[in-house]
């Protein structure tokens, strides 16, 4: 449906409802009245996902969503990672043209889309200046993004696991290094997942230079890049995003705990401590801050502290348990021990670098508009997806 047609089929509703209303026939009116609501909805949705299939359109032939391309003769946006510094997306010109785009929906130049795109100008390359910011930021700020594994490989091919987790072995003069290879029998494949941050223009309205507007701009994007991103390493469905480590069948290394094995060192020790395999003692504890507080100052048989913590100088906090580091997550990622239902998951032991997450963090801008408060946003998109490449280490706690 056009917007044309839309727009026709609404005002035609409008004036039946009205015609309703008049005649004091509340049942007609408010039949029309949920179809009116019914067509916006409608034609929201598809407004919506016609922008996302605007922004993911390219040639599949000629153009691989995670090739770091240079000079792509698709004008894929997603394909223009790693262009060179004299690419138009570097120049001032193009950033302050980017920027009354975002702010303020004035289309970007027709001689940058023919440089950036292949389509209108209801899309736009994030500059390359601020795009390198906004990665910088997402590793100092993301205390899970930090840690994970970034990679930058074809999607849809099965890529042996030895491959991205490197391995060493012997060659002894007996034995070949045919017969000493790790066998590669499990592969990981990735899928290209749209990533989408919504960022309302009311927020950017008033922004004047270009200094202001990446001082904005920038934590904006990586705030919410951030937060759906540290969701998804946990608790990603793996349907349209990342498969999260709590819901990757290949995690079989579950322990219940009751609550008096909860507040216990005993039950810690032998249900979760005694199933950490040597190789993979490096791991973390990943849990609420709630669910910390309540283990914090927990003692051993001896009344030694097993759980801790450190102050440094300024507002630093490091938590420890049993020698392991603690990283505390936010509850709607983990629920905490005390708000947890019977079976919820309270905690997680993983070493997050075997976790990896597949994209060449190249990021467009699409503006589209919700026709129901008629409010106008600037959609942020990345190409990425993630998922464990190693499942053997993780240790997944759980309520009893």
């Amino acid at each position: 449906m056009t917007r044309e047609q839309y727009l026709n089929k609404r005002n035609e509703l409008l004036t039946q409802a009205q015609a309703h209303l008049d005649a004091h026939d509340m049942e007609k009116f408010n039949e029309t009245k949920a179809e009116i609501e019914k067509l916006d909805s409608q034609f929201e949705e598809s407004a919506r996902e016609q922008a996302n299939l605007d922004a993911l359109r390219g040639n599949p032939v000629n153009c691989n969503p995670f090739a770091m391309a240079v000079n792509t003769p698709t004008g894929d946006p997603v394909a223009t990672f790693g262009a060179a510094s004299g690419t138009p997306e570097n120049t001032d010109t193009y950033e302050h043209a980017f920027m009354n785009f975002v702010c303020r929906g004035t289309p970007i130049p027709e001689k940058f889309q023919n440089a950036t795109t292949d389509t209108t100008a209801t899309k736009a390359v994030i500059p390359t200046t601020i795009l390198d910011e906004i990665i910088r930021e997402l590793k100092s700020s993301g205390s899970i993004y930090s840690q994970i594994r970034m990679l930058n490989i074809q999607g849809g091919v099965e890529v042996p696991i030895v491959d991205l987790i490197p391995t060493a072995t012997w060659i002894t003069e007996e034995s070949g290094a045919e017969e000493n290879q790790v066998k590669a029998d499990k592969s990981v494949s990735f899928s290209y997942f749209g990533l989408e941050c919504l960022i309302s223009q009311t927020l950017l309205a008033n922004v004047t230079n270009l200094k202001e507007f990446t001082d904005k701009f920038i934590p904006l994007a990586v705030e919410a890049v951030i937060r759906a991103l540290e969701i998804a390493v946990f608790n990603g469905t793996g349907k349209g995003q990342p498969l999260g480590i709590t819901k990757d069948k290949r995690v079989t290394n579950i322990v219940t705990l009751s609550e008096a094995e909860f507040n216990s060192y005993k039950g810690w020790k032998t249900k979760v401590f005694a199933k950490m395999k040597k190789s993979y003692k490096t791991g973390k504890f990943f849990m609420a801050e709630a669910t910390f507080q309540c283990i914090d100052g927990m003692v051993d048989t001896n009344g030694q502290p097993v759980a801790r913590t450190n102050y440094g100088i300024g507002a630093d906090l490091n938590y420890y348990f049993g020698g392991k580091a603690v990283e505390t997550v936010e509850e709607d990622i983990i629920a905490s021990f005390t708000d947890a239902a019977s079976g919820d998951i309270v905690a997680v032991f993983a070493d997050l670098s075997k976790y990896g997450v597949n994209s060449n963090m190249q990021m467009h801008t699409v503006q589209w508009e919700d026709h129901k408060t008629h409010k106008k946003y600037t959609s942020v998109m990345i190409i990425c997806d993630g998922k464990l490449l190693d499942p053997n280490g993780v240790i997944i706690i759980k309520k009893a």
